[in-house]
């Protein structure tokens, strides 16, 4: 049975190391972000350098800017690709290794705005929207046939154009707002949300033209068994707590999946 095993093993380490490989993440805390040293961490990071340990995998996660992430993952072969929403748009475009949270959408405004918003019609007629150039929400907006979208290169740029009154709404999520104005040194109480857009399914994703089918199983099943096996619920739960002490946010760990409020 040992020698079963082991040879399984090798093969795994063969197939990987014969094909060029990529790992992209982008900055979308607390998912994936950059620490005060510098170094990439974050939930799905722990649990996508696990499961590249687990196959022996000594690829380097690169972060790049959102549209740059998606456009590289349409085009190009064996990308991998973490974290992003699942949606029917994208079903057929990429292979899809593995899910690492649910997250909700919603949009926010500086405390001070008295705006209400009650429904997406009144969103539309909103003055200016900020959103990320090639994230989920961006395309999803535009799918809505929103045309008051004002895209930045990041979040952060999004906060900044917010606060100086170049924008009147930002769309987010929950978890990313609070990590993000804890990292600009302002307080949960400066924004507020005004109203509910949805919730995502988020996964790791495999690019499919042109990728070697034989690799994509290879990570696929490695990240069913990494799941299975505890490992993930465990590294949600370390997250789970992290997130509910340092930045007060609220999430449920299910079966190794962060559940965002």
């Amino acid at each position: 049975m040992r020698w079963i095993v082991s040879l399984f093993l090798f093969c795994v380490s063969f197939a990987l190391q014969s094909q060029t490989l990529r790992i992209i993440t982008v900055v979308e805390p607390p998912a994936a972000y950059l620490d005060s040293h510098g170094q990439l961490t974050g939930f799905s990071v722990e649990v996508v350098q696990a499961i590249q340990r687990s196959l022996d995998d000594k690829t380097v996660i690169e972060v790049l800017p959102e549209a740059r992430a998606i456009h590289i993952a349409r085009t190009e072969p064996n990308v991998i690709l973490f974290s992003f929403s699942r949606t029917p748009k994208r079903e057929d475009e990429f292979y899809w290794l593995g899910q690492l949270s649910v997250k909700a959408w919603s949009v926010y405004a500086l405390s001070s705005n008295s705006v209400h918003i009650e429904s997406l019609e009144q969103l539309r007629k909103v003055k200016a929207i900020g959103v990320v150039r090639g994230d989920i929400r961006e395309e999803w907006l535009l799918e809505q046939g929103f045309s008051n979208l004002h895209p930045s290169v990041n979040h952060q740029q999004n906060i900044h154009r917010l606060r100086s009154g170049r924008l009147d709404l930002i769309a987010y999520e929950s978890q990313g707002i609070q990590h993000l104005l804890w990292e600009e040194g302002l307080q949960t109480s400066d924004v507020k949300s005004v109203f509910n857009l949805k919730t995502s399914d988020v996964y790791l994703l495999m690019s499919k033209s042109g990728t070697d089918p034989k690799l994509m199983q290879v990570w696929k099943t490695a990240a069913e068994k990494f799941r299975r096996s505890g490992q993930q619920q465990f590294i949600a739960e370390k997250w789970q707590m992290i997130l509910k002490h340092y930045h007060n946010i609220n999430t449920e760990a299910v079966e190794g999946i962060l559940y965002f409020e």
